[in-house]
């Protein structure tokens, strides 16, 4: 450790210079990773944060909600077996606020009973009853308010908002909850079926023909396009650290190569491999963790200027995870570099090799 102070104090803007480009590298990880929980919670977050644990569905759907259609029948017979059971209803709708001609929004409209666990938590407003919807709170930056008239288009009917809810979003847009009445009644041409029925717990009883069982995770893979975004960018986040990995291992491999004339000359004073060796990996990690420590500081001033709308979401767990990867490929990667210092011969760095 001593050594490895002496030498990165001796060679400051060398060791700043590779310190900037570790920070960088880690920068560009850490804000990754969070456009892409952030992205993920944009697609999903109602499905991520309701307290269901089973879905039942039409088999022919592929647990899309949108081609699930299950009759009356069926859901007394679900519900029969499994009493909390709750079913809901999902289609997507076009409105403007306030008048016909105002600027066109979309939406995700679910209808459900408004005292089962499905049901939204106000932040603001009252709670889903007969009348209004409840939607999320991001409809605010569209100027949406309590008490403003929901026109969906292109039929004309109208909805009054009546409450907001935090994190209510699918298929990145916001979702308008009605209860199942108001669904049934603005799209009437479902006859009276729903998409499908959430559990909070396995099935107990067998299900109708025709029907099938999907867990939140499996679920979530069934949304369409989240399994693709997903995989996109988890291909991303594995190829940046890999190319981190590569960089850093590259920049202290040739750092290595520039004092193999200083390590033989340490040798030569009786500096045992292990103490050279030593050095080289405290370097290595002082460097990075001080690295990483500048990058989650420019992570979090990052996040403060970033546009409200963006879909970003911080996850300090996440963070450390990805910190304790960049250290261990560095350490890893620096591991090159003992092979030269192996290979240092103190005779030449005496001048008395051939």
């Amino acid at each position: 450790m001593f050594l490895a102070l002496r030498e990165l104090r001796f060679n400051l803007l060398r060791s700043a210079l590779l310190g900037g480009i570790a920070a960088l590298l880690a920068f560009m990880v850490f804000m990754l990773l969070g456009l892409t929980r952030g992205l993920s919670q944009d697609s999903a977050a109602w499905m991520l944060g309701n307290p269901a644990a089973t879905f039942v569905t039409t088999t022919d759907a592929d647990g899309n909600f949108t081609r699930s259609f299950i009759s009356p029948d069926d859901v007394s017979a679900v519900q029969d077996a499994n009493p909390g059971a709750t079913p809901f209803a999902q289609s997507f709708a076009s409105f403007g606020v306030n008048s016909a001609d105002s600027t066109q929004l979309g939406a995700v409209m679910l209808g459900l009973d408004p005292d089962s666990f499905l049901a939204p938590q106000v932040a603001e407003g009252r709670a889903l009853s007969g009348d209004g919807a409840v939607v999320d709170a991001t409809l605010k930056e569209d100027g949406v308010a309590l008490g403003d008239t929901l026109i969906l288009r292109p039929g004309g009917e109208e909805l009054t908002v009546v409450g907001f809810t935090e994190g209510a979003r699918l298929n990145h847009q916001p979702i308008l909850f009605v209860t199942l009445d108001e669904w049934q009644r603005l799209n009437s041409r479902a006859r009276d079926t729903v998409s499908g029925l959430a559990l909070e717990a396995d099935p107990v009883g067998s299900l109708p023909d025709g029907l099938s069982t999907q867990t939140r995770p499996e679920a979530l893979q069934s949304l369409p396009g989240y399994k693709e975004e997903q995989g996109s960018l988890l291909m991303i986040q594995v190829f940046l650290v890999a190319v981190s990995a590569l960089v850093m291992a590259v920049f202290f491999y040739v750092m290595t190569l520039q004092k193999t004339a200083q390590f033989g000359l340490l040798k030569a004073i009786g500096a045992g491999m292990r103490t050279l060796a030593g050095s080289l990996i405290a370097q290595v990690a002082l460097l990075t963790v001080t690295a990483l420590a500048v990058a989650t500081a420019a992570m979090y001033g990052a996040t403060l200027l970033l546009p409200a709308g963006l879909p970003f979401a911080l996850s300090w767990p996440a963070v450390a995870q990805s910190a304790a990867l960049l250290l261990a490929v560095s350490l890893l990667g620096s591991l090159l570099s003992l092979r030269t210092i192996a290979q240092a011969d103190p005779l030449q760095a005496l001048g008395q090799g051939s």
